[in-house]
Parts: structure tokens; C-alpha cells; sequence
């Protein structure tokens, strides 16, 4: 997936906010009719341990949802404001045709992406190969036009994987925790096509009127201290318009050195 700037990142992201809180809303809604009318009937009230679990389930998706929106802002300002060194490498096969989608008559070319990153904190390395192209790039955080330019090799990356992540946070489940590059992290993982529905309605919305995606399915992982991405690994399935498909995959990892 060619990302093609963080402005149209964000307007995505709230745009899919609006998308699905709709249905959200709808359910709590439906919820305050259903309480009505119980109220009306006066049946047996449910057993207070089953509300209780299930304010604590609303509770425990609503923080995963936040976990997700923040965590590629959380990994883009530790990568572009670095206080200590890191290594950020990244692979995948994904589109890296550049006339694509703007061209009507381009189609996808699904290849090779790679991108690694050194810093120490104080200069930064940047490596980049997009199909056969490889480029290299050098800056130290002193010059702040060499540095900005650098570091927007890092945009594509990290913001693509923002997209996917917005969709996967609406089915994500936590599934345990561990070490990576020796910090403390929390392991979600998540399957769009599992989603069912006022989830899955809103995500047709949004694919709709948003985006070429059609599922998602991967693990994350998140720094406990931060919150920030620090791994991930996502297949995604894609058709356009004219029924062209394809799929791609991401991953990537961040490690202090």
C-alpha cells in the first residue's frame, strides 16, 4: 500500500471514526429502548455479575481501540523526536506501482518494500529499496531540512500500517504479552473478516467510501511503558474499483540499540 502523505492519513482516520461510531451509537440506543421496555414489563433483572462483565468487556475494547489509534503516532514521534538510539526496519510486497491509483489505466504491481533506519539519537541512516530503486539517506538532527527530509522516508511505512490498524482495532483482542527487543509489550491480534454486525456493516461503509481494503488480519504488538507499535504483522486483501485484486504484506520492528 503506497501511502501518500500523513494529512490524508489523519482525514482517513476520523473519517473511519465517524463511519462506525454511528453503529455504536445505534446499539447503545437500541440498549436504552430494550431498558425501557423491561422497565415497562418489569421481567427479572439480569444477574448483576453479567452487567458487570459486560461493562467491563465495553470498557476493555474501548481502551484497545485507543491503543490502536495512538500507537503509529506514538512510533512516528519516536522515530522522527528520537531520545535514544533505535534500529526501525520494515518489510513488505505491496503496490509500488506511483501511478497507481491515480492513473485509471494503471493497475497494481505488488513487489518488494524495505526500509531500515538507524539512529542514534543525534544522526539518522536511512536505507530504502521499492522494487529494483535503492536510495540512501543521511542527516544529523542538526540540520533540521536535512533531517525532516530523511525522516519522511518513514511516513509511508508507518502511517500504511496506521490505515490497516484502523480497521483491525474494531475486531482486535488482546492475546498476551512478551519482550520485544527486551521491552515490555502487549500482543493484540486481529481479523476483519471475523467482524459481524454493526462492526462489519460500518466496515463496508467505510471500505466504501475510503479505501480499497477489503480485510486485515495481523498481530501488533505495543510497548507497555508507551503504548507505541514496536511490532507488526498484517496480511491485507485488496480490490479496486474495476475488480483488480491483490494482497499485500507488512511488518516491522522496532529495536533499541
Amino acid at each position: 500500500m503506497h501511502f501518500r502523505g500523513a494529512r490524508c492519513f489523519t482525514k482517513s482516520l476520523a473519517l473511519l471514526a465517524c463511519l462506525v461510531i454511528p453503529g455504536s451509537l445505534a446499539c447503545k440506543s437500541s440498549a436504552s429502548t430494550s431498558s425501557s421496555v423491561r422497565g415497562a414489563s418489569t421481567p427479572s433483572p439480569s444477574p448483576p455479575v453479567s452487567l458487570a462483565s459486560a461493562r467491563a468487556d465495553r470498557a476493555a475494547s474501548s481502551d484497545t481501540k485507543r491503543k490502536f489509534s495512538d500507537c503509529t503516532r506514538l512510533l512516528m514521534e519516536s522515530l522522527q523526536k528520537p531520545t535514544a538510539p533505535y534500529r526501525f526496519s520494515y518489510k513488505a510486497q505491496e503496490n509500488i506501482n506511483p501511478r497507481f491509483p491515480m492513473d485509471k489505466t494503471a493497475k497494481p504491481e505488488v513487489g518488494p518494500v524495505e526500509v531500515v533506519a538507524d539512529s542514534t539519537g543525534d544522526d539518522i541512516n536511512i536505507t530504502t529499496v521499492r522494487g529494483q530503486k535503492k536510495t540512501e539517506r543521511r542527516a544529523a538532527k542538526t540540520d533540521e531540512l536535512a533531517w525532516s527530509m530523511a525522516t519522511l522516508e518513514l511516513i509511508g511505512p508507518v502511517a500504511g500500517t496506521g490505515v490497516l490498524l484502523a480497521f483491525g482495532q474494531l475486531v482486535a483482542q488482546a492475546a498476551g504479552s512478551g519482550t520485544v527487543g527486551g521491552v515490555a509489550a502487549d500482543k493484540y491480534d486481529f481479523d476483519t473478516s471475523m467482524a459481524t454486525g454493526s462492526t462489519k456493516a460500518g466496515l463496508e461503509l467505510a471500505k466504501s467510501m475510503l479505501t480499497s481494503i477489503q480485510s486485515t488480519k495481523g498481530t501488533i504488538w505495543l510497548e507497555q511503558s508507551t503504548g507505541k507499535l514496536v511490532k507488526f504483522n498484517i496480511d491485507a486483501d485488496f480490490a479496486d474499483k474495476n475488480n483488480t485484486s491483490w494482497k499485500e504484506h507488512h511488518e516491522g520492528e522496532v529495536i533499541p540499540r
